[in-house]
């Protein structure tokens, strides 16, 4: 089965990184792979990923948040083995080298230096996209600031009806199962994109069967869903918990997978879930200010989606100035003794 998630956020803080504790599983070594844009980081891991594809291997699959259409990390649990694109904004380095971690350099195959011209556009497209980027976050922490101002109090209020109602679900959930593994992990479910609002539904599907919903505007999802986190560890379950991405101390869904049951706050468009609604949320009410402050937000994150569309255009051009110096057919040859060298 093939799992796909975000290890990262363009979130109303700026970069929210994930990276640095990606695998969690002990024992497993990590591919660092170094190179410039264009250079096929994104490629290779996916000629991996579709290779264990083919000889029926699990595999977690970690797509880009700033552009979707690229990998930026990959673990295959059955080898023991994980990539990850190790160049900002997400830098890796081993803890100790060749004995938890390596480099993969596919920046070799980029002829070097770039001529005058080249290195001019070259120089160019950096800054601009940069600037591009910083606008977006601007945008993103002005939706999150205004989200906040019409509505300070989704993170904490917990009626105790609430909190049993999280008791009862989770109880629901886990149904006497037992587990050994990482205890929790954290993965980004959606993503604030160069194509707007991003939900990876089709992962919570495979991984869940069993799926609870609350409403994204229910005031009191967060609490529910964190207090839910810590019941089911508390039962010894292995958590995936998922923070929203524009407000990462938010929680936007809690999965069991070992129980394949989650928790999900928004209308993710599930076949056969079932809502449930929190006291907070008859508590609190809703207001035509509140409605007013959610459509301000909108109208930011939207400016923030076309920022982050440029962002991604600038990017490509970007990448088109070096694949010229680019040789993709060693690279491919590379690939190819890779792939062979793993599942020989």
């Amino acid at each position: 089965m093939d799992t796909c998630f975000f290890l990262a956020a363009n979130s109303r803080s700026g970069f929210c990184s994930l990276y640095e504790g990606f695998p969690e599983n002990e024992g497993v070594f990590l591919h660092i792979i170094k190179g410039g844009p264009g250079t096929g980081k994104s490629g290779f891991m996916r000629r991996i990923a579709a290779a264990a594809g083919e000889r029926g291997m699990d595999t977690e699959q970690i797509i880009c948040s700033g552009d979707p259409d690229s990998l930026d990390a990959l673990y295959v649990p059955e080898l023991g083995q994980a990539w990850i694109d190790g160049t900002a904004p997400h830098v890796r380095e081993p803890q100790a080298f060749a004995v938890d971690a390596d480099y993969v350099n596919l920046g070799r195959f980029c002829r070097t230096p770039l001529n005058t011209r080249d290195s001019e556009s070259a120089a160019e497209l950096n800054a601009a996209y940069r600037k591009v980027y910083a606008g977006a976050y601007r945008l993103l922490s002005a939706a999150g600031e205004t989200a906040n101002a019409y509505d300070p109090a989704w993170s904490e209020r917990m009626p105790e009806d609430d909190r049993e109602l999280a008791r009862r679900i989770v109880d629901r959930m886990v149904e006497g199962r037992t587990e050994s593994g990482p205890a929790l992990r954290r993965r980004f479910l959606s993503a604030n994109s160069c194509r707007g609002r991003l939900r990876l539904k089709s992962t919570v599907e495979k991984l869940c069967k069993q799926i609870y919903v609350i409403d994204d505007a229910d005031r009191g999802a967060n609490a529910l869903l964190k207090t839910a986190l810590q019941e089911a560890q508390e039962k010894g379950m292995s958590v995936i918990l998922c923070p929203d991405p524009l407000e990462p101390d938010r929680a936007e869904a809690v999965l069991l997978p070992g129980c394949s049951a989650a928790i999900v706050a928004g209308d993710w468009g599930f076949a056969g879930a079932e809502k449930l609604k929190t006291a907070a949320a008859d508590s609190f009410g809703r207001t035509s200010e509140l409605s007013e402050g959610q459509r301000i937000t909108e109208r930011l994150l939207s400016a923030a989606y076309g920022k982050l569309a440029q962002a991604k255009a600038l990017h490509d051009a970007l990448e088109s100035v070096y694949r010229p110096y680019m040789d993709f057919a060693a690279l491919t040859e590379y690939t190819d003794s890779v792939i062979e060298k793993l599942f020989m």
